[in-house]
Order: structure tokens, then sequence, then C-alpha cells
């Protein structure tokens, strides 16, 4: 069984609701335009996201919004990045589990926003006082899957490698970065989803309350 003593988050999709906070935002953004989130345009969402898993976060929001904006991209970037920082719903029980395991691990956040638009949510949703250590998009010259991003919060923070373990939910950016940093990691992803073999999780969750068998807590 796995012990681990340092539990780095990246927050958005394994504590923050990603997937309802950019379809919110694309809700908004289309409705600045005079527009409603009609059949069509669910049809529309619906099938742009099936290749989401293969993508990146900001891969994942241009596609959309180039999909749905082509003529009005730049104001349509704008006003979508605007309202995201306004999303700050969790994912149901996240909020629970962090309060059950804070005394007893080094938890760290790793947002791939930049810290205004980041901290916000962090605020509004109630977790940023959870974390030993917050970093953001911005505290690094690379960005993820770049090894030195995990690597270099380890460094910065003193905590053993081997005992630290990456939450993240997209392959190509966090589980990527994790396996190229040499550290382990949990995707949290639905049951369904097939593992890769590069890259290839430690550890493979539907939910993140089940990570507490591997953290020897009840």
């Amino acid at each position: 069984m796995n012990t681990f003593e340092t539990l780095i988050f990246v927050p958005e999709g394994t504590l923050l609701n990603e997937k309802l906070a950019i379809k919110n935002a694309l809700r908004k953004t289309l409705k600045y335009f005079d527009r409603s989130f009609g059949s069509s345009e669910s049809i529309k969402y619906t099938k742009l996201s099936e290749s989401f898993k293969l993508l990146d976060r900001k891969e994942q929001i241009n596609l959309l919004l180039q999909n749905f904006f082509y003529d009005e991209l730049n104001e349509a970037e704008r006003v979508f990045n605007q309202d995201l920082q306004k999303q700050h719903r969790l994912i149901k029980d996240s909020a629970e589990f962090l309060n059950k395991i804070q005394d007893k691990f080094t938890l760290v956040c790793v947002g791939k926003e930049s810290k205004s638009q980041l901290l916000p949510r962090l605020n509004d949703s109630g977790i940023v006082d959870k974390f030993n250590a917050l970093f953001f998009a911005d505290d690094f010259d690379k960005i993820l899957p770049d090894k030195s991003i995990f690597i270099n919060v380890v460094k910065d923070l003193g905590v053993d490698p081997d005992n630290s373990l990456i939450i993240g939910s997209t392959l190509s950016e966090e589980i990527q970065g994790a396996e190229n940093s040499g550290l382990k990691s949990l995707w949290l992803a639905p049951k369904k989803e097939k593992i890769p073999i590069v890259p290839h999780p430690t550890l493979h969750l539907s939910r993140l309350s089940d990570l507490a068998f591997y953290l020897n807590i009840e």
C-alpha cells in the first residue's frame, strides 16, 4: 500500500469543477453576444468536448472559442476569461476531503492559471486556507508538462519527492508532467477512461475520497 506525506493538487479539474466552469463561461459568453445555449449549441459542445482528453486546458478553451466565436474571437476570449474567473464551484465532496486530511499531510496547490485568474476562484470556493503552499502559472518560466514545474515545487518546499503525489485530471499536462519529473501521480478520471501506456499514472481513481485508502486514513 502506498503512503504519501505531500499531496500536490492541480486544482483545475480535481477540486474545482472545471467541466462546469468552462461550460458556464461558454454560456455567459454566448449570452454576451445575444446568443443562447440551445439544443444545437449543446450538441456542438458535446461533440467538441469528446476530444478534450487529448488536449491541455488552454487547447480545450481555444477549441471551443474558435468554433463558437470565430468572427469575434478576441472579444469572446476576453469575456470568457472574465467569467471563468468567477467560476468557483467545487467537485462534490472535495472540500470535505480537504478538511479530513489537511492536518495530516502537506497540501500544495499548483495552478495552471495565473494568480489573478485562479486565486479569486480558490478564495470564493473557501479552500485557499487548506493549503500549506500555493503556486500559480506566473510563478514559473515554463508550463506543464515541463518537468521543471513539479521539480521546482518539491525543491522549494524541501519535501521528499519519493513521498509526494501529484493529483491531476489531465493526462497531457499534470500526469505527463509528473512522469517527466519522476514523481508519482493520481489521475482523477471516470473509471471508463482507460489508463494509457504513456503517460502512465501511479493511481487512477474516479473519486478523490477513494484516495483515503492509499493514505491509510479512514
